[in-house]
């Protein structure tokens, strides 16, 4: 099948987001017209005014939203992909909502079905690098570069084994995020095998992603930026992995519209492997005044011991992803620093 070209219509589900609205950006600036998906028309205005000071044309013809308030409401997608040619769908339900791994199921197969009513040519779906191991297992092999064509069963036969004493943990809904984004993926795949739509699949895995906030409230991953810059260490806590910037993040999935080596396949969104006291020092070269916390001592979870092989979304991107200290500096900047 032919890529997406210029001009194409493309819908980016929950918009408003922290990768979709670096997607949306990203679409943009390729040359699409961008059908944003969102709960709120004042948030969606808001997006607007920041995409116009990113220098984007913001014109209905270019750029227009559709409300769209239940990710497993396979009619709301039929309306939202009407007259589309493609998708990217980050989106995901609220940690929060109950009944939280049927709805990651349902919220992955329902945008499939419209897809396929609708006539859409290319999909491009939101992953995760959870699908593939677990940061800070001592399980994940460190002798050769990580691909992508495992899957993190050891952590989902885990999920599966919960205790009724675990289940009670206020972290369980992480389990159930990750455990949810693994099978939603693999429902993804089988799919596009058993019922053969009319569009080619790609799924982007991301790490963790850093990089400047567009617009609204502060995501969870640059919250952890925030905390060591205000000297709370409990961000260390979690095993250091893999770093991305947003932009490049939304550019990948954007990329995955017209590039022909990315149908069928899975895309690492993954720049840099990352220890919390490379992070710490760059923090201390460009904010000497903030009370960052002190190195921790190396580990063997830290810094990130294994490599993975991105060398596919690398050329996707030209052969160059945006530098770490360019993110985090920018990252802390729209956080007002």
């Amino acid at each position: 099948m032919a890529p997406l070209a210029p001009g194409s219509l493309i819908v980016v589900v929950g918009i408003t987001g922290y990768i979709a609205s670096h997607t949306g950006l990203q679409a943009l600036k390729a040359g699409y017209r961008v059908r944003g998906t969102v709960r709120s028309m004042a948030k969606a205005e808001q997006l607007r005014a920041a995409y116009e000071k990113e220098g984007v044309d913001v014109s209905p013809e270019k750029l227009e939203f559709v409300t769209l308030d239940d990710l497993t409401s396979e009619a709301q997608f039929d309306a939202a992909f009407a007259g589309a040619d493609g998708v990217i769908h980050p989106a995901l339900p609220e940690m929060h909502e109950e009944n939280l791994m049927d709805k990651i199921l349902q919220s992955t197969l329902s945008p499939l079905r419209a897809a396929t009513k609708a006539g859409i040519k290319r999909f491009v779906l939101s992953g995760t690098l959870g699908s593939v191991l677990t940061p800070g297992s001592p399980t994940v092999p460190t002798d050769h570069p990580i691909t992508t064509d495992g899957w993190n069963d050891d952590f989902l036969q885990s999920f599966l084994n919960s205790t009724e004493e675990e289940k009670k943990s206020p972290l369980y809904r992480f389990y159930v995020y990750a455990a949810g984004k693994i099978l939603g993926e693999r429902e993804a795949w089988k799919y596009v095998e058993t019922e053969s739509p009319p569009f080619e699949l790609s799924i982007v895995l991301p790490a963790m992603n850093w990089g400047p906030k567009l617009f609204g409230s502060t995501p969870m991953s640059l919250g952890w930026l925030d905390s060591l810059l205000k000297g709370d260490e409990s961000p260390m806590a979690l095993p250091p992995h893999y770093l991305v910037d947003v932009s490049d993040d939304g550019k990948l999935h954007v990329l995955a519209l017209s590039e022909q080596r990315a149908v069928g396949k899975r895309l690492w969104g993954a720049a840099h492997p990352v220890g919390w006291n490379e992070v710490l020092a760059i923090l201390r070269k460009h904010y000497p005044d903030q009370p960052i916390p002190s190195d921790r001592p190396a580990s063997a979870i830290d810094p990130c011991p294994w490599r993975i092989e991105n060398s596919l979304s690398t050329q996707m991107l030209g052969g160059q992803w945006i530098g770490m200290e360019d993110c985090i500096v920018a990252s802390a900047k729209s956080l007002g620093y």
